[in-house]
C-alpha cells in the first residue's frame, strides 16, 4: 500500500452494513421473486476466512451492498446485532487514515483473506475500531480492498482484474451471480440505527474522526453526514436495537407509490426511493 501524500483525511464512504434478522423476515426476503429476480444482484453465500465462517444473504448495489443474517444461523448473536463497514476507494487511503486517526483504531491494520477454490487469497485491509470491536453487538470498521483480490478471485478474461474501489469489487460480485433483469438498487444512502448510550457515543465519535458532519436533534437522535450517506443514530430500547431503517437510491424505473411486506419488515417506495423499515 502506498499512502497518498496529503494533510487532509481521505474520503471515507459506506462500504456495506449487516444486520441479524428474525427467521420469518429472512425467509420472506429469500423466497420473494421481486427481491431475488429484480431488486438487485444477490446471493446466499457462505464465506470462510482465517478467523470465521458465516452464511448470509447479500444484495449488491453500485458502490454499496448489504448482508442479512438469519438469527437461526447465527449462534451467539441477538436480533438486531449490526455492523457498519466504512470503505475507501483509493490505494493506500486506509494506511493514511490509520496514521492520522490511530487513536480510533486498533494499533495494527489487519489483512483479511477469503477462501477461494480451497486456498486463502488476499481480500481487504481492515482498520478495526477500538470502541466498536468486530463481531460485537454493534461493530464498525474501515476497509480497503487488496489490489490483488480481483486477479485471484473469479478473474475475468475480458477484465483488467485490478482495482480497489467499491465499484470495481461490486461489479465483479455482480458478474458471478445469477443475472438480475434491470436491477433496481443503486446504493444505500441512509441508515437509521438504534443504539444504547455507550455504543451510540462510540459510533458518533468514530464518525467524527472519519470526517463526518453532525446534526443534533435531541428528540430524534443524531444525524451524521458522510460523503455518500447519512447515518441517523437513535436511542435503543429492549425491543428496538440495531439497524431499523434503510434508505436507498434506484438506478432506473418510474416513480411509484407502493408498500410491500416481508415478514416483520416493510419496503415502501416513496417516489423513486425505497425505504425499508425493520421491526
Amino acid at each position: 500500500m502506498t499512502a497518498p501524500q496529503s494533510n487532509a483525511l481521505p474520503q471515507v464512504f459506506l462500504n456495506h452494513f449487516y444486520v441479524v434478522l428474525d427467521s420469518l423476515t429472512c425467509r420472506a426476503v429469500q423466497e420473494d421473486a421481486f427481491f431475488r429476480n429484480h431488486f438487485a444482484p444477490n446471493e446466499k453465500r457462505t464465506t470462510t476466512n482465517a478467523d470465521l465462517t458465516y452464511t448470509g444473504l447479500y444484495f449488491y448495489g453500485v458502490h454499496t451492498y448489504f448482508e442479512l443474517f438469519d438469527i437461526a444461523d447465527s449462534p451467539g448473536r441477538r436480533l438486531g446485532d449490526s455492523g457498519i463497514a466504512f470503505g475507501v476507494d483509493q490505494p493506500g487511503a486506509i494506511k493514511d487514515l490509520h496514521e492520522k486517526q490511530g487513536q480510533s483504531f486498533e494499533p495494527s491494520l489487519k489483512s483479511v483473506t477469503r477462501l477461494y477454490e480451497g486456498k486463502p487469497i488476499p481480500w481487504f485491509f481492515m482498520a478495526t475500531s477500538r470502541s466498536l470491536p468486530y463481531e460485537s453487538e454493534l461493530s464498525s470498521w474501515v476497509m480497503e480492498y487488496d489490489p490483488e483480490f480481483l486477479a485471484n478471485w473469479n478473474s475475468q478474461p475480458s477484465g483488467t482484474n485490478r482495482g480497489v474501489s467499491r465499484e470495481d469489487i461490486l461489479k465483479r460480485y455482480s458478474e458471478v451471480v445469477a443475472p438480475v433483469d434491470e436491477p433496481l438498487l443503486e446504493d444505500v444512502v441512509g441508515l437509521t440505527l438504534a443504539a444504547d448510550g455507550p455504543n451510540a457515543n462510540n459510533l458518533i465519535e468514530l464518525c467524527l474522526q472519519l470526517g463526518y458532519r453532525i446534526d443534533r436533534k435531541e428528540a430524534e437522535g443524531v444525524a451524521l453526514h458522510g460523503p455518500d450517506f447519512v447515518l441517523q443514530v437513535i436511542p435503543a430500547s429492549e425491543s428496538v436495537r440495531g439497524i431499523r431503517e434503510i434508505k436507498m437510491s434506484t438506478r432506473t424505473g418510474p416513480k411509484r407509490e407502493e408498500e410491500l411486506q416481508f415478514g416483520r419488515s416493510t419496503l415502501r417506495f416513496v417516489g423513486s426511493s425505497p425505504i425499508w423499515s425493520l421491526r
